[in-house]
């Protein structure tokens, strides 16, 4: 069992900032037997001005020769064919898991005799679903490859989205939401699998923030959604609920279809529509699918030995009991936590405070918004000046500020505009979760080591879901007061916990600069430069 879940992490090893990945197969290019790139810069020949690199490519090996226009050229197109289809499906997951807030304005519960303590049950049963198979989606992933599995994969939590407007009762919920989950299962890890094969290790940051864009802002979407169809009740015979998953549903049936015509293999199989069916023009020319892969190898040259990639249970363990490992979970488990509930019952809320069911799905908008663009405003501070701790710990304190407002106010219809004042206060905080991500990609040590870490990750992400929603209980109504201390001290735990990691690894990169003087052969452990510092970990 212990290898089974070992062998089961390697299709992430290659997820944002891990450098190892499967080999290109059939006509893929892989590394040449002897790189000469160097991990720390781009390396372009002073004769020149142009980058070379050998690849091999239908058994033979092909000098490739480019140059810096033309690498960002072959980005740029990937950029805008292949990058939003990603962002797509994840921003469609996202509102399928989050309409439920919609669900919840609506006359849902009564048609289907259920008290909110039992939605909650089923809110948390998909949360449960997605844990259970990560994995096991993942192996899958491996085996007959992405462009085959997310797409099918959206496909079919598409169809369960549209099931849901079938439920009767809290059994029918139960088990909508958790095979809702179980379909969901791996897709994260999946794509960001995906877009590692596509970008270099200095491309996948910016990647990964455009990757989580979508979903920051799939509750404004949501709500939106849920305005609209509850307009339509009555129409054909359906209640607003159920337009709510059936339009859900089928739009996200319509965008895994997209993916599954336009989503290549690799590089090299641009010309192929509907995962090979259907020959086309490809968007990627010959001498361009080259200069992609080659520019790939050059900067990662360990993506084309994947295939001799092996985490271990020692690897497992070792991040397990790595206490470096622990902050960024904490972290996770309490950040995303302390707000989660708000993005299932923050709707319902606003809805207490006086205002119709639309009203209130239109009012839950900005917020998401807000917190989407200042989640961009922070990666473009963090990625030009590196400070990841800095950064979390300001969307820590905004959010904090917003809680406490939202316990010490009123739920009151007189004092409507503050309360949502503060609640869009709370929602509008910058978006930090994929700078988490980032930041734990960054500090692993080895690449198997990444991998099973950003597993974990991910686990516990989705871990979060199953009680994060709990703590919104309907004897605690209207005020909340237990939600909110709840809230507040989940907040505080992170801020915590921030604050803390971010003065370790200060800490240790001052012990790190003492040992690098006297041992230079360190110097290969430096993971990026601030001036003339030299720094072991990111803070």
């Amino acid at each position: 069992m212990a290898t089974q879940v070992a062998e089961s992490l390697a299709p992430i090893a290659a997820a944002p900032l891990v450098r190892d990945s499967t080999t290109y197969d059939q006509k893929e290019a892989t590394t040449s037997t002897t790189p000469t790139s160097s991990d720390k810069q781009d390396i372009e020949d002073l004769d020149d001005g142009k980058f070379h690199q050998v690849i091999q490519k239908d058994g033979k090996e092909v000098l490739v020769t480019w140059t810096k226009e033309e690498e960002k050229r072959v980005v740029r197109k990937a950029d805008f064919l292949f990058l939003p289809l990603f962002t797509l499906m994840f921003t469609w997951m996202a509102i399928d898991r989050t309409n439920v807030s919609g669900v919840l304005t609506s006359t849902f519960l009564k048609d289907t005799h259920m008290t909110r303590d039992q939605a909650n049950t089923g809110i948390s049963l998909l949360w449960f679903g997605i844990v259970l198979l990560e994995i096991p989606s993942n192996m899958v992933l491996h085996r007959i490859g992405a462009h085959y599995w997310i797409p099918i994969q959206v496909i079919v939590w598409g169809l369960i989205e549209v099931l849901q407007m079938f439920v009767k009762n809290s059994g029918g919920w139960y088990a909508a939401r958790l095979f809702l989950g179980l379909a969901e299962s791996g897709f994260i890890p999946g794509g960001l699998y995906t877009l590692s094969r596509w970008y270099t290790q200095d491309e996948l940051a910016k990647r990964t923030v455009i990757f989580f864009f979508g979903p920051s802002i799939s509750s404004a979407f949501g709500s939106l959604i849920s305005a609209g169809a509850l307009r339509l009740e009555g129409q054909g015979g359906l209640k607003g609920w159920q337009w709510i998953f059936l339009i859900c549903g089928i739009s996200t049936i319509v965008v895994g279809l997209l993916a599954f015509a336009f989503v290549p293999k690799s590089p090299h199989h641009t010309d192929r529509l509907f995962a090979g069916l259907v020959p086309t023009k490809a968007w990627l020319s010959e001498r361009e699918a080259d200069i992609y892969v080659a520019r790939i190898i050059r900067k990662d040259p360990k993506k084309g030995q994947a295939s001799t990639l092996k985490i271990t249970i020692n690897d497992v363990i070792a991040v397990l009991t790595d206490i470096k490992t622990w902050p960024y979970l904490i972290a996770c488990l309490s950040g995303l936590q302390a707000v989660n509930g708000l993005s299932t019952w923050g709707a319902t809320i606003i809805k207490s405070l006086g205002f119709s069911s639309i009203r209130a799905n239109l009012l839950s908008v900005p917020g998401p918004i807000l917190a989407s663009l200042n989640g961009l405003v922070i990666a473009f501070v963090v990625d030009r000046y590196k400070r990841f701790g800095y950064a979390i710990t300001f969307a820590a304190v905004w959010t904090l500020a917003g809680l406490i407002a939202l316990f010490k106010l009123p739920v009151t219809s007189e004092g409507s505009w503050s309360f949502y004042a503060a609640l869009v206060v709370v929602s509008a905080a910058p978006s930090w979760q994929p700078l988490n991500v980032t930041w734990l990609s960054l500090n692993s040590k080895t690449p198997q080591q990444r991998a099973v870490a950003y597993a974990v990750y991910i686990g516990c992400s989705n871990l979060g879901g199953t009680y994060g929603n709990q703590v919104f209980r309907a004897k605690d109504a209207p005020l909340y007061r237990t939600a909110w201390i709840a809230c507040i001290s989940l907040g505080v735990v992170w801020l915590a916990v921030i604050v803390l990691q971010t003065l370790g690894f200060k800490w240790a990169n001052r012990k790190f600069a003492r040992k690098l003087v006297d041992e230079p052969e360190l110097d290969s452990e430096v993971l990026f430069t601030d001036g003339k510092k030299r720094h072991r970990y990111y803070w």
